[in-house]
């Protein structure tokens, strides 16, 4: 059928309503509606959020542009589908050209209702232009009305358009047309007023203000009637007015409704209630507050179920034993907040602090310090047992309330039973503080206090961090791995994962190389996100950024930073003002001194809220540099006596070495050399001064040197040592100016000297708001494991997963070329709705992750590609860059990250290709490798032709060089055993 134009001045049908006296514009909504190009629009939502007004506006909208609209609102009279089709009829009447034939022939022929709905839809769509079909208040309908109407709509050709409106999607059975697009959904959520439709509301009612902050349109009104008749006309109030017109025998039911957050016939029945076959509609139907999910499923509004519970409160009789029941089953459904409430509300404190007992430790263990807290504080501080007292003041600390939590640890420290776990958590209140001497005491006590094994995994940890702060990095170390193999044994995943990220910082002030401090922290990483805690990563991406920074890689710096930042802002940690020093410090190094300042302020409030108090001074010199090389002096004064003050405050912390360098460098831009040159010396002679200022503070050294004498050989060797050890002069990129008459005496030969000198461009720093979101995939060894930022996501359709790596190993790809790789090719439709269906699946998961406020999953110029904003980083990927390179870094990189073969449980041809593809690049690298390290490093070696051999056991060649490699280094037995079971491999392998 070819349709026309609409006409101008088509008519309307009669029944479009007026507008409301000050009723509000829905402007937003209505211009969304009106372009939404999806043929059907369906409010659905509670009585009181505005659906009929925005439908009239639509009407009117539609009217004015002459198009020819239709209006029906329903009552209980159109529920037989007959009845329901006549009605629609006369409506329509008035349309030019509508001719009901084939419907009058359908209700002639008498017979089941189905027909008639297409007959109808055939009449609509050989009219000659085309049609909004407006229809109102579907709960009014019943299951067969809903179903009727619902085939109506979906019948309806192409260019006419269908607004509906109801409390209830699923009896109009639109899935069909929702899951190919063609439905436009608005629920409560999008009808809610926005904050400036509330605004505007409140301004033209002042009495509605109080409800702003919920933003149900019918709940602001109540408020304004009530405070303008001085009435107690409340948006409460009118839930119980409505719950009030209910018949007596749904008494039990909305009893049981008081005490369930989420309704189901299912969850009725759990409490001993059996609701009628029509409880959802009678509901519904009375206005009430509840939004249906479609799936049987019903949430109440809190309004409503504020006035249920007043309600119960009422029924002295009902509620306890109710109550009960409910909180039983709200604990079994892992509901511990619900859980406590409803026992408490039953009269039965003892048996909700059980319930926090029972919830306590896996909180605890999962970092969900946020709900923990709510559990407890629910529950009386003095109903609380010490093992719950001690954990309360755990959630303090993780909120930054330190010094209410260490006076309440202070009280529980004398009860035997927590004792050793209150002197763990001073001791996080004295590492917080910067004084070690009194954490490593601390921990030393409580180890002494016969704690179990957790805790005292958990003391050693606190005790080796304290004593390689103090120095004794040597006495730190066998404790540390003591406590890790406790962890081991006793299964404490999250301790382990807080243990190599210990290790990591076991090296902060040591001159490790960045390839073995790189693998600790991803073994960190790996370990935390085993654990289920990627909110713990934060600090090891940014002691990663640290390191990248110092060696020079920027571009690394801002993206694990940018990781640490992702993480940081969906799960806020204690160590946040630690990730804003990082940026700032990154923010410095870029040039931009302006962003950099507004951060650090930033993490000195950081600090201050969580009481990290150890940090404050450094960043107040920062400042204050920031300020002096500004030409600020006032400001720079301010910040370097407040600096003074924390340093003073805290005479025990390791940050007194930084202070010292920062009291040298102010001294020599001063020009007070002499005092420069003593504060500078001091410094170095700390164990515990960071890398930075050990290169910033040797380079002032020699700069202040007379001028007219060679520079102290030993000072320019230690400096030397330093630069070439980072491989890159980028600590030095701060002082640059001040010190470019020293570049000029220093030997040139140093990494990255002739950047600063003008021999070369300095590195460019991006800033970090233009980084590539990282979007790690694992796809070797097992499944697809997604991160982005650092944060898992989950990929919960096993086609969109392979879907994805697919495009992170093959780029750009048109819809002909995904249905040939993951659908088996053919030109079938049904082959591309799957694929179109992985496409938006697989899209909406990418978009759930956080930081990802833009389309991840592209179609442009006819191809399917990750989005730009993405940098894709892969173990597959990190194989094949290593096809080619000789470089003994990158190919042991390609051997970490082959931890098995690709998708192994994936049967599709394209893996099958890449996954002989890649075994047989990884059995390169390898051989590669082994030739390049044999003479200079043999273990490394040993390892790659072993890794051959896994792969390919007929590797002969391969065999015997292993064999010989451990002979020469004098493992005869070990090198005959080998040969025999190299031997064995090859027999097996030839069928001998």
């Amino acid at each position: 059928m070819t349709v026309s134009p609409s006409p101008r001045h088509a008519p309307a049908s009669a029944q479009v309503p007026a507008p409301l006296p000050g009723e509000l514009p829905r402007a937003a909504l209505l211009a969304e509606v009106t372009q939404a190009s999806r043929r059907i629009t369906a409010l659905i939502a509670p009585a009181g959020y505005g659906k009929t007004t925005l439908l009239g506006q639509l009407a009117r909208a539609a009217q004015a542009d002459g198009q020819a609209t239709v209006w029906l609102t329903l009552t209980p009279e159109e529920a037989d589908p007959a009845r329901l089709a006549q009605e629609l009829a006369r409506v329509c009447a008035a349309l030019p050209g509508f001719r009901d034939d084939a419907l009058r022939r359908a209700l002639a022929a008498g017979g089941p209702s189905e027909p008639l709905a297409q007959a109808l839809a055939r009449d609509l769509n050989d009219l000659p232009h085309n049609l909004l079909l407006i229809v109102d208040q579907t709960e009014a309908l019943g299951a067969a009305g809903s179903a009727w109407l619902g085939s109506l709509l979906g019948a309806l050709g192409e260019g006419h358009r269908s607004a509906l409106a109801g409390f209830d999607l699923g009896p109009l059975r639109l899935g069909r047309v929702l899951a190919g697009g063609g439905l436009h959904l608005l629920d409560s959520e999008r009808l809610a007023f926005s904050p400036a439709e509330a605004a505007q509301f409140c301004a033209q009612h002042p009495g509605a203000v109080s409800a702003v902050h919920d933003r149900w349109p019918l709940g602001l009104a109540l408020c304004a009637a009530g405070a303008e008749l001085g009435s107690a006309l409340t948006p409460q109030a009118y839930q119980e007015d409505l719950l009030a017109l209910l018949p007596p025998p749904l008494d039990n039911l909305l009893d049981a409704a008081a005490v369930l957050p989420v309704w189901t016939a299912a969850e009725f029945r759990a409490l001993g209630t059996e609701p009628p076959g029509d409880w959802a509609q009678t509901l519904l139907g009375t206005g009430l507050l509840l939004r249906a999910h479609g799936d049987g499923t019903y949430r109440p509004h809190d309004l409503l179920l504020a006035a249920l519970r007043q309600r119960l409160d009422r029924r002295p009789d009902a509620r306890p034993a109710l109550c009960r029941r409910a909180a039983a089953r709200a604990a079994q459904d892992d509901r511990p907040l619900e859980a406590i409430r409803l026992y408490l509300q039953a009269g039965d404190p003892a048996q909700a602090v059980q319930v926090a007992q029972t919830y306590a430790p896996a909180l605890e263990e999962q970092w969900a310090f946020d709900l923990l807290r709510e559990v407890l504080a629910s529950l009386p501080y003095a109903a609380l047992t010490p093992e719950l007292r001690v954990k309360f003041c755990l959630c303090l600390l993780h909120f930054g309330e330190v010094v209410r939590a260490e006076a309440l640890l202070r009280d529980l420290r004398g009860l035997p039973e927590v004792r050793a776990e209150a002197l763990f958590l001073l001791s996080v209140v004295a590492s917080r503080r910067g004084d070690s001497a009194r954490q490593l005491a601390l921990a030393e006590d409580g180890l002494s206090a016969q704690p179990s094994d957790r805790v005292r995994t958990r003391l050693m940890r606190v005790q080796a961090s304290a004593l390689n702060v103090l120095g004794r990095s040597q006495d730190a170390l066998p404790i540390a791995h003591e406590a890790l193999a406790l962890a081991l044994d006793t299964a404490q995943p999250g301790e382990r994962a807080h243990l190599l990220a210990l290790l990591n910082a076991l090296h902060a002030f040591t001159r490790t190389p960045l390839a073995e401090r790189e693998a600790v922290i991803r073994a960190g990483v790996r370990a935390y996100q085993r654990a289920g805690l990627p909110q713990a990563c934060t600090r090891l991406h940014a002691s990663l950024a640290y390191l990248y920074r110092l060696h020079g890689r920027l571009q690394d710096a801002w993206n694990e930073l940018q990781a640490a930042l992702t993480l940081e802002g969906t799960h806020p940690t204690p160590d946040g003002c630690l990730m804003l020093e990082a940026q700032a410090d990154l923010h410095r190094w870029n040039g931009d001194d302006a962003a950099a300042g507004a951060v650090y302020a930033q993490a000195l409030a950081a600090a201050e809220a969580q009481g990290v108090s150890y940090v404050q001074a450094a960043l107040g010199y920062k400042l204050a540099e920031l300020a002096l090389r500004a030409g600020d002096s006032a400001q720079a004064g301010a910040h370097l006596t407040q600096a003074r003050s924390w340093a003073y405050e805290q005479p025990g912390t390791w940050t007194q070495g930084a202070a010292r360098f920062y009291e040298g460098l102010f001294a020599a831009l001063r020009g007070d050399d002499a005092a420069a040159q003593a504060h500078l010396r001091v410094a170095l002679t700390d164990a515990r001064l960071g890398l930075e200022e050990q290169v910033r503070a040797r380079a002032w050294l020699l700069h202040l040197a007379p001028t007219d004498q060679p520079l102290p050989a030993d000072e320019v060797a230690a400096l030397g040592d330093l630069l070439t050890f980072l491989g890159s002069c980028a600590a030095l990129r701060l002082d640059q100016p001040a010190l470019t008459p020293l570049y000029a005496r220093l030997p040139g030969h140093w990494p990255g000297l002739e950047a600063l000198t003008g021999g070369a461009a300095a590195p460019p720093a991006t800033p970090l708001e233009h980084q590539r979101l990282p979007l790690q995939l694992s796809v070797l060894g097992g499944g697809v494991q997604v991160q982005i930022g650092g944060a898992p996501v989950r990929i919960a359709h096993s086609k969109s997963a392979e879907l994805l790596a697919w495009l992170a190993l093959h780029g750009p790809a048109t819809r002909e070329q995904l249905v040939d790789a993951l659908a088996g090719g053919g030109s079938e439709q049904r082959h591309i709705d799957y694929i179109k269906v992985s496409v938006r699946r697989l899209r909406a998961a990418l978009s759930e992750a956080p930081g990802v406020g833009f389309n991840p999953l592209e179609f442009r110029a006819g191809q399917y590609a990750l989005a730009d904003a993405f940098e894709v980083q892969a173990d597959a990927l990190t194989v094949r860059a290593a096809r080619c390179s000789c470089d003994p870094a990158v190919l042991t990189r390609a051997l970490d990250a082959y931890t098995g073969p690709l998708l192994p449980r994936l049967d599709s041809a394209w893996a099958d290709e890449d996954r002989l593809e890649l075994e047989e690049e990884v059995v390169a690298c390898a051989l590669r490798l082994a030739e390049l390290v044999r003479a200079t490093d043999p273990e490394l070696a040993a390892r790659a032709y072993r890794r051959v051999l896994d792969l390919d056991p007929l590797q002969e060649d391969a065999a015997e060089a292993l064999v010989s490699l451990v002979g020469d280094h004098g493992r005869a037995s070990e090198a005959k055993h080998l040969g025999r079971i190299c031997q064995r491999r090859l027999e097996d392998g030839l069928g001998a």
